[in-house]
């Protein structure tokens, strides 16, 4: 069966997430970004129907998304805002989130873990920010989650492989 990429960030099993790892089966709650995310081996190009308009207090205005075809099909996650009932593709990337930064109403998507990678970047600084240097991505096979308590100053983002389980 085939996978898709699913951005997990390091911040948010740390302080409260459940440890995961290479077999598992997670619910998890996600988004799907319209951005230009610098990780390549993150990217996906979806066809989705915009379902309801929702608001997320953290990302504003958006819609129920769900994917039509492909690996991430049945797939419901929140969204760029789009009129309900219209099917457009999508170029960007999913995430995990169980801090609410989701809406509570974007059903949790059940999937088994095939693959975790971590993803490590250089950050420079640009302006009065610090970006990543999209040049110095790199992507190390692990077994899982692990609470990094040493390694970079910024914490490191897991690319997580999902085959879509039926519940």
């Amino acid at each position: 069966m085939h996978t898709f990429p699913v951005i997990v960030e390091e911040w948010q099993f740390a302080c409260c997430g459940e440890p995961f790892a290479v077999g598992d089966l997670v619910h998890w709650r996600l988004s799907l970004t319209e951005d230009d995310f610098s990780l390549p081996e993150a990217q996906v190009t979806v066809d989705v129907v915009s379902g309801e308009p929702i608001a997320s207090e953290h990302h504003g205005d958006g819609a129920l998304l769900t994917v039509q075809g492909g690996p991430a099909a049945g797939v419901t996650a929140f969204g760029p805002p789009r009129p309900a009932g219209v099917v457009v593709s999508l170029t960007g990337r999913f995430a995990e989130d169980h801090h609410e930064l989701v809406p509570e109403s974007v059903p949790l998507t059940a999937g088994r873990i095939t693959r975790v990678r971590e993803a490590l970047v250089e950050y420079v600084r640009r302006d009065d920010a610090l970006v990543p240097d999209p040049s110095t991505w790199q992507l190390r096979d692990v077994r899982g989650f692990t609470d990094r308590t040493d390694g970079p100053d910024e914490p490191p983002l897991f690319l997580v492989d999902l085959q879509r389980a039926e519940v």
